[in-house]
């Protein structure tokens, strides 16, 4: 680990007691929660979730999934609810466990998330947790009340394999937002309204990487995002870049000649 990465010009380089680490997760910023304290680490072939203090680095404590036999593979969090979301490993092709629930004031397990399977995704405001379900064709949208209870909303029809997922600021109803998702077995992008459940599919961006072309995990087809209140979208093919603007919902230009650009990074706000 590198503390203050961002400052200075001479770093120095933290050595953590963690070995075996297969991921991490640091729950996200936003215009309420400007700094987080603690974080999550995932170890190999570990039912169990390794909580941190970012400032110290020490562990705080540990988490067992073991009676859920659940292997970690992402995390997702609302700050709305306070509940962290866990997508388990698959074990086989016919067997995908449901999402587990942690109660962050508590550190509990509360159990599993109704009927939902596989990774949650949060938008920026906490108020939507968006889940492509891997045995269906939808969506499912789960939404958080005041009062911070969880309820499943809506199921938007999903007619491609999901290999990443954003959201957007809507541009025509106020304080809500669109997710976007890449398709990672053809060349479709999907705009679907969280609100309404209206969903859009922009065809013809090209095919992208195969798995098999990156072995490196995460998405096939990765999609990026301009920032909060960005309009654009990047998203590769196999041999070019494809810049999108999600406002009007079509291609903005396309980059030849960029190979397997399957790793984007936006420098500021656009």
């Amino acid at each position: 680990v590198i503390p203050q990465a961002s400052v200075g010009e001479v770093h120095h380089a933290i050595r953590t007691t963690f070995q075996r680490v297969n991921d991490f997760f640091v729950p996200p910023t936003n215009l309420i929660i400007t700094h987080v304290r603690f974080a999550f680490v995932f170890l190999k072939n570990e039912t169990a979730v390794h909580k941190i203090d970012l400032e110290t680095f020490h562990r705080v404590k540990t988490i067992s999934l073991k009676n859920y036999s659940c292997i970690p593979a992402s995390m997702a969090y609302t700050h709305l609810s306070g509940f962290y979301f866990i997508q388990c490993q698959r074990k086989s092709l016919l067997h995908v466990p449901a999402q587990l629930l942690i109660d962050s004031v508590t550190d509990a397990v509360i159990g599993p998330n109704q009927n939902v399977t596989g990774q949650a995704y949060v938008s920026p405001d906490g108020r939507y947790i968006v889940t492509p379900d891997p045995w269906s064709s939808k969506l499912m949208v789960q939404t958080v009340s005041f009062k911070g209870e969880l309820n499943l909303n809506q199921e938007i029809d999903e007619p491609i394999n999901v290999s990443d997922l954003v959201f957007q600021p809507s541009f025509t109803e106020s304080n809500q937002h669109v997710v976007v998702a890449a398709s990672g077995s053809g060349s479709d992008l999907l705009f679907a309204d969280l609100l309404s459940g209206r969903a859009e599919v922009l065809r013809s961006l090209k095919e992208p990487l195969s798995p098999q072309a990156w072995p490196w995990g995460g998405p096939n087809r990765v999609l990026v995002s301009s920032g909060l209140f960005g309009q654009y979208l990047v998203t590769p093919s196999v041999e070019s870049l494809f810049v999108l603007n999600g406002k009007t919902r079509t291609p903005h230009c396309e980059v030849s000649d960029i190979k397997r650009a399957n790793t984007v990074i936006w420098v500021g706000e656009v």
